[in-house]
């Protein structure tokens, strides 16, 4: 039981620094910010406004999922 424990926490730590490094080398600067609009490689569409996403989705009949996130996306500690 102690050895398995022992394998399950270096799973996960080296499961966390793998996150981190990855997260680090995908830092962007503000400068290169874009517009998050399209599908990005998934069958949602995301669209600029939630005033703009209401009105697509009043001529498709479907409904609407508004997902609001705040933080500082550029410091990776932060978020």
């Amino acid at each position: 039981m102690r050895r398995l424990t022992l394998w399950i926490a270096a799973g996960l730590l080296s499961a966390l620094m793998l996150a981190n490094s990855l997260a680090a080398g995908q830092k962007k600067s503000t400068k290169d910010a874009e517009v998050c609009t399209g599908d990005f490689g998934t069958s949602v569409h995301f669209m600029k406004t939630p005033s703009e996403a209401a009105k697509q989705a009043k001529q498709d009949e479907k409904l609407v999922f508004v997902l609001h996130v705040s933080g500082d996306f550029e410091d990776p500690d932060f978020t």
